[in-house]
């Protein structure tokens, strides 16, 4: 009989790992001489990052939409005045199909942009592609958690917490990897998915927010 297993993140050693991730590429590329800043201005940057983020989501989105067979249950949520920003597959995909949505941002978005960056000598792209390597730490602790998982796992957001629900017949109450505990465990089939999540949800202070800023970046596009 299937049962499912919640793991939530450590918030605390993923935020250290984070700016360690984000702190040495920008110390060695310091190093090397390399502007990763150049003189974009600070109303760009935050603008960008935000569109970057967003297009973090979408790619996990564009994964789950690979393996899953209802496009309805593929989820998206901006809250940006709580700092998240989430993509969401309520129905069971199985081990390849999370392991391709999770690292499909990562790959795409730092390891091709990054070197496109240095390439081109475009600074703003090689900081974006650090900035996504350092807040990607979830999914790739993530990763490390499902791929050393048994191979009948199947993955699903119940909810909308920070985490990961898998579900599995093998026992995996003893299993654990760093960064992530278990917190829940019961019969898959007595767990009921969330279906109050919206399939797009932007909170009032998210939208209030992009607006101020693609006018700002407009204003000083336009200038």
């Amino acid at each position: 009989m299937k049962k499912y297993y919640k793991y939530e993140l450590n918030i605390t050693a993923a935020n250290i790992l984070s700016l360690v991730m984000l702190i040495i590429p920008i110390v060695i590329l310091f190093i090397f001489k390399v502007d990763v800043i150049g003189c974009t201005a600070l109303t760009t940057i935050l603008f960008t990052m935000i569109v970057y983020f967003i297009l973090h989501e979408l790619l996990h989105g564009i994964g789950f939409f690979i393996f899953a067979k209802d496009i309805k249950n593929i989820k998206f949520g901006i809250t940006l005045e709580k700092g998240v920003l989430y993509a969401l597959c309520q129905e069971k995909i199985g081990k390849t199909g999370i392991l391709i949505s999770l690292l499909l941002p990562l790959v795409i978005l730092s390891f091709i942009v990054f070197p496109i960056g240095l390439f081109l000598d475009i600074p703003l792209l090689i900081f974006l592609s650090i900035i996504n390597f350092a807040g990607a730490i979830g999914d790739i602790l993530m990763t490390f958690l499902i791929a050393f998982a048994p191979k009948d796992i199947e993955y699903i957001d119940y909810t909308s917490d920070i985490g990961a629900y898998l579900v599995s017949e093998t026992d995996m109450t003893n299993y654990k990897t760093f960064g992530f505990s278990l917190t829940e465990t019961g019969l898959a089939e007595e767990k009921s998915i969330d279906k109050s999540i919206k399939r797009l949800y932007v909170s009032k202070t998210s939208a209030i927010i992009l607006i101020v800023f693609i006018v700002i970046f407009l204003i000083s596009f336009l200038k």
